[in-house]
């Protein structure tokens, strides 16, 4: 079955401290949608009732040292069922999303040789609830991701040669990306490809 769109109503409120060659933001924010559940007698499941969000956000970007380049965030959340169609799971944690989620992305321009940048990247989310009342839950994870480019000229032509290899240490983890669905994380991946400016 196919639902309705349904509608979201967002609050929010930032800062962002521009310092040149780095900026910092902030913000405050709350949302207020529709809920979504599981009925516990004939499992199938629909909307119903509210959850609302709230959370504060902080982030960052920009290069601090020359050829270094920084990007990265903590988020704090705050999902509750404000309203719901069972109401034992009234005031519970809303499903598929973490209280604490945080990035981060950098990026090195070796000096030894020109045209090479190597990058590394942290994410982290804390544990995510699968059913309404929270009895059920999958933890929190940590994944690494390490990756280099090399831009460089082949008869007058930009050349981008990209390696990466996400998930480092291979780690096995469980995500509730989507309302409806459990998905088990991506294995160690090793990627390689080239773009050419024509």
């Amino acid at each position: 079955e196919v639902f309705a769109p349904y509608k979201t109503k967002q609050k929010e409120v930032g800062v962002k401290f521009d310092l040149g060659e780095f900026a910092h933001t902030v913000s405050l924010y709350e949302i207020r949608r529709p809920s979504s559940y599981t009925d516990p007698f004939t499992n199938v499941f629909s909307f119903g009732g509210e959850q609302r969000n709230r959370g504060l956000e902080w982030g960052f970007f920009g290069s601090p040292l020359r050829g270094v380049r920084l990007m990265g965030g903590v988020a704090y959340s705050d999902p509750k069922v404000t309203k719901a169609a069972v109401v034992a799971n009234q005031g519970k944690q809303a499903t598929g999303v973490p209280k604490w989620q945080a990035k981060l992305g950098a990026e090195w321009d070796v000096p030894m040789l020109q045209g090479l940048t190597l990058s590394a990247n942290a994410t982290t989310a804390s544990k995510q609830y699968l059913s309404a009342d929270n009895a059920l839950s999958v933890p929190g994870r940590t994944v690494f991701d390490l990756g280099a480019r090399y831009t460089t000229k082949v008869s007058g032509r930009t050349v981008v040669v990209r390696a990466a290899v996400t998930n480092v240490a291979n780690k096995a983890y469980w995500a509730k990306p989507h309302y409806t669905s459990l998905a088990l994380g991506a294995p160690r991946t090793f990627a390689l490809s080239a773009s050419v400016d024509f």
